[in-house]
């Protein structure tokens, strides 16, 4: 048996728990806990912490994370995300890349944040996400966040494609609604992948099938050791 970490590349569907009881399964134990949730839309790098390697979560959480996301312009939903609701639609008007690439270079710096309703920030010992589904809104403190980057991949009609890297804690969903605001439409979030937590990518990560189709034995081989999680140097 070894301490230490294993990452997976969650796949689409999937809540980030869902990853941990897998892993608990096959690996009987119950001590896999993660470093920071994926919404189901997202997938890409799940940073499982296992055995006493849980302890050094704290730490874990604090690395920078990087992701792509598509951004659908002149749709707000509900969720932030495309399996939410329609709650309101606007025009898109017409942009030059120039033009989203300086709203996007605006943000990178220091970002306030109200986590979003649907998320799993804790009130009263529930997660966000069940007081909206009963239509209840509970306030919420803003948060403080740091963009290092926002790049533009691509631009095509009403979807822009966006790389981000971030402090722990930045909620993606909301950044795309801010982003669309300041073009002068509304939005959300189509797709969403995590390439990084810390130096762990996507190359490093083992995919939920792989985990699925394999025994205990061949999980235990990829866990990393827990001198790793001390060793990640890239902090926000």
């Amino acid at each position: 048996m070894q301490d230490g970490v294993l990452i997976v590349n969650k796949a689409k569907g999937m809540t980030s728990h869902d990853v941990v009881q897998l892993a608990r399964r096959k690996l009987k134990l119950r001590r896999i806990g993660h470093t920071g949730t994926l919404d189901p839309i997202a997938e890409g790098v799940l940073v499982l912490l296992v055995g006493r390697a849980t302890k050094a979560q704290q730490q874990a959480q604090t690395y920078r994370k990087r992701y792509e996301a598509t951004v659908r312009l002149g749709i707000q939903t509900d969720t932030g995300d495309a399996w939410g609701q329609t709650r309101q639609t606007a025009p898109v008007p017409l942009l030059a890349r120039h033009e989203v690439e300086a709203v996007l270079a605006a943000f990178v710096g220091p970002l306030v944040q109200t986590p979003p309703p649907f998320s799993a920030v804790k009130v009263q010992g529930r997660p966000l996400y069940w007081w909206a589904r009963k239509g209840q809104h509970p306030s919420v403190p803003s948060r403080t966040v740091q963009l290092f980057a926002v790049d533009l991949l691509d631009l095509t009609g009403d979807r822009l494609r966006i790389r981000v890297e971030c402090s722990s804690g930045t909620y993606i969903r909301s950044l795309a609604e801010a982003i669309a605001q300041r073009l002068g439409t509304v939005g959300h979030v189509s797709e969403l992948t995590r390439l990084t937590v810390g130096t762990w990518e996507l190359a490093d990560a083992i995919s939920v099938q792989q985990m699925m189709d394999a025994n205990e034995h061949d999980v235990w081989k990829w866990i990393w050791p827990l001198g790793q999680v001390h060793a990640n140097p890239r902090h926000a």
